[in-house]
């Protein structure tokens, strides 16, 4: 009969990956994509990974909300 500890789980290193928060809002209230790039990429220093990817899909997303909300504020409020 052995011992041993069990071998790590694949999920024990995802839990030591830190979270981040990245405020949408903030984000959306920005001027420009270059100024929201700017923050997105100062929120993610640590990252060792590659970011451009996430950070070209996250602007892309925050385009089509943007274009949404702009939508629905031409239009007016909705009859009820």
């Amino acid at each position: 009969m052995s011992c041993r500890p069990p071998p790590p789980s694949p999920r024990s290193h995802e839990e030591e990956i830190p979270e981040l928060e990245i405020d949408v809002d903030e984000l959306l209230d920005m001027e420009s994509d270059d100024t929201r790039a700017a923050r997105v990429t100062e929120l993610l220093v640590d990252c060792y990974k590659p970011t451009e990817a996430f950070i070209s899909g996250l602007l892309d997303e925050i385009r089509g909300t943007q274009k949404l909300s702009t939508a629905r504020r031409s239009e007016g409020p909705r009859p009820r």
